[in-house]
């Protein structure tokens, strides 16, 4: 987690005014920090230190089972809370959520703030409709996976979690957050190959035709 100046704070503070949010000032209590592609914002099981508001970027969400497996459970996209279930201890310890890309957010000292935070009814009022919205968009998500062909999920992942082009989500992890088996992955992920869509490579799967896999998406 790298830290920015002040200054750099005030001045994102200026094309993101999150002090709306608050009835009290917040801002003595706010650092702005950064997350490179592949951090961990949170390492799985930790009770946290710190609640953020991401103002740029996107990361995932997933969860360890007691057999080793792990399930990919959600993306997070800017602007979001993360770490609102643990602040308000709906759960003790943090689920895994990884940079997917360069994440800049709003971090609040926990230690310093909590209290606050909690007994803030304009924040409290807030946080309850972002939770609204997210499982307004997590029912959303799950009824495309009944409703949609895998091409077009396929895609649309894709599209979400790729490295500056390059595709390397675990199959196994993909095949159960989009809800179809292994060969069927396979199958649609070799079609997108032939279709000059992706190219195989020895660090994952490389966009060829991000149009073409745009439309797909949207379709």
């Amino acid at each position: 987690m790298k830290y920015y100046s002040r200054e750099l704070l005030f001045s994102y503070l200026e094309k993101h005014p999150i002090q709306q949010y608050f009835s009290s000032n917040i801002i003595p209590f706010l650092n702005l920090v950064e997350f490179n592609d592949g951090d961990f914002i949170y390492k799985e099981g930790t009770s946290p230190t710190y609640f953020f508001y991401m103002i740029k970027g996107n990361a995932k969400l997933c969860l360890t089972h007691k057999n080793g497996k792990t399930s990919l459970i959600n993306f997070l996209e800017a602007p979001c809370f993360i770490g609102e279930m643990e602040l308000i201890k709906a759960q003790e310890h943090t689920n895994g959520v990884q940079a997917l890309s360069s994440c800049i957010c709003f971090c609040f000292d926990i230690s310093r703030c909590k209290e606050l935070l909690l007994d803030d009814t304009v924040f409290l009022r807030h946080l309850c409709f972002f939770l609204s919205k997210k499982a307004i968009q997590n029912t959303r998500n799950y009824t495309q996976n009944q409703v949609y062909p895998l091409k077009n999920r396929l895609a649309s992942f894709i599209l979400l979690t790729n490295h500056n082009g390059l595709y390397v989500e675990k199959h196994s992890e993909v095949c159960e957050y989009l809800g179809a088996s292994y060969r069927h992955l396979l199958y649609v992920i070799a079609d997108f190959c032939k279709s000059g869509i992706l190219e195989k490579t020895i660090k994952g799967y490389k966009i060829k035709d991000i149009n073409l896999l745009s439309k797909m998406a949207k379709d």
